[in-house]
């Protein structure tokens, strides 16, 4: 039985493993050759869809998941539930699945002699750094910042990362990790680790799932030796060194699932780690139709995105697609103020895109305006000629000759 749940913990479910899987059609596969671990790396790729034609090339955060196969799906109708029409719990993502070619291998910070080929995490590790990171940062509208999220040897990748090169990631979700890997050799270096280094601005969620006898609480694991309750045990020290060393700036939470199991965790896991990190994202969007002051929503809006950015740590934006549909959305009910507002906003988020121009010069000839309407046509064509606004520009010279 010890051997049975030791497999279970280190390997993902092997239900379907032996069947060949497609990509889900709402993804991309990308791939990456790897000049350091000498193979080719398969990937699963999300990027929201933008339309650059009309609006400038925006950026979303990245989240990097381990065995992303199996949890790709799920994370995809996760970020839609949350980021779409009109619920801001979190922002839209671009979402990276890594595939695995040796799970052993690459997830595993320290060689066992148990378990031959094991302890290349550090190689993986600068994979991540010199390789695939830049690769998606090249091909991708990336912004500046990175989730890392891994689910039982996954999450102890993710910790070991954390500990060992904290900068390539903003933020980290480890699911149930198998921390009592190789006797839980991990621990040994935590607290030194922990000590001296300065996480500011990093965020860590660990999640615990109940692995260990039900009949057993969290301290009497401690004393136990079945595999199970070695697993739960080793992440509860874990999280006790966390906690010992909290003059470290790390911003971390953690959570005792004791009805959810150690293959069940990773969905409810990383819901609530990101709601975590993206807990500051919030906004009410309700305001945004309805007849409130003009002034007021400016304030509101303005000031949101001045404290989004110092909280994540890098100029966030609104999307300029949604403030256009808004902007059009109240000139056509001849809420002129507000269609002003988000018009204005959107030149002062975007004022490389020809677009905000463009529909601000339609905002001022449906308002009779059509020198001003004129004039901010021109500063949309000095931004990018097109054709459609040029005409727009001769059809009010010539009515007005």
């Amino acid at each position: 039985m010890r051997k049975l749940l030791l497999f279970l913990l280190l390997f993902p479910l092997v239900t379907p493993a032996q069947i060949q899987k497609n990509l889900v059609s709402f993804g991309q596969p990308d791939s990456i050759y790897s000049d350091i671990l000498k193979e080719k790396r398969q990937l699963w790729i999300y990027s929201p869809g933008v339309d650059t034609t009309y609006f400038e090339k925006p950026s979303f955060p990245v989240l990097y998941v381990l065995d992303g196969d199996g949890h790709f799906a799920s994370l995809y109708t996760m970020m839609q539930q949350l980021s779409h029409n009109g619920n801001t719990a979190m922002p839209q993502m671009i979402i990276v699945g890594i595939t695995n070619t040796n799970r052993m291998r690459d997830l595993t910070p320290t060689a066992d002699p148990k378990m031959p080929g094991s302890g290349g995490s550090e190689q993986f590790t600068s994979f991540l750094e010199k390789e695939l990171l830049p690769y998606i940062d090249s091909k991708y509208p990336t912004a500046p910042y990175r989730i890392f999220s891994g689910h039982s040897l996954g999450g102890l990748m993710v910790v070991n990362t954390l500990i060992h090169h904290p900068g390539l990631f903003n933020a980290y979700i480890a699911s149930d990790p198998s921390i009592f890997w190789n006797d839980s050799r991990i621990l040994t270096s935590v607290d030194s680790l922990l000590e001296h280094q300065d996480f500011k601005n990093k965020r860590f969620y660990l999640a615990i799932a109940h692995t260990m006898n039900r009949n057993l609480d969290t301290f009497q694991v401690r004393k136990d030796n079945a595999m199970g309750s070695l697993h739960t045990s080793a992440i509860l020290q874990l999280a006790e060194k966390l906690r010992k060393h909290s003059g470290n700036h790390l911003n971390w939470s953690y959570k005792y699932y004791d009805n959810d199991y150690h293959n069940s965790i990773p969905f409810i896991a990383q819901y609530d780690g990101l709601r975590f990190f993206f807990r500051e994202h919030w906004f009410p969007t309700y305001l945004y139709p309805d007849n409130s002051n003009a002034d007021s929503l400016r304030t509101l809006i303005v000031d949101y995105y001045k404290a989004l950015s110092k909280d994540m740590g890098y100029a966030v934006r609104p999307y300029e697609w949604e403030f256009n549909q808004l902007g059009y959305y109240h000139l056509s009910q001849k809420n002129y103020a507000k269609s002003r507002l988000f018009f204005e906003l959107n030149i002062e988020y975007f004022p490389k895109s020809y677009n905000t121009y463009d529909s601000m010069g339609d905002y001022y000839l449906q308002t009779g305006d059509s020198a001003k309407a004129v004039s901010y046509w021109k500063q949309s064509l000095a931004v990018r000629f097109e054709p459609r606004v040029q005409e727009k520009v001769q059809h009010v010279a010539s009515a007005t000759r």
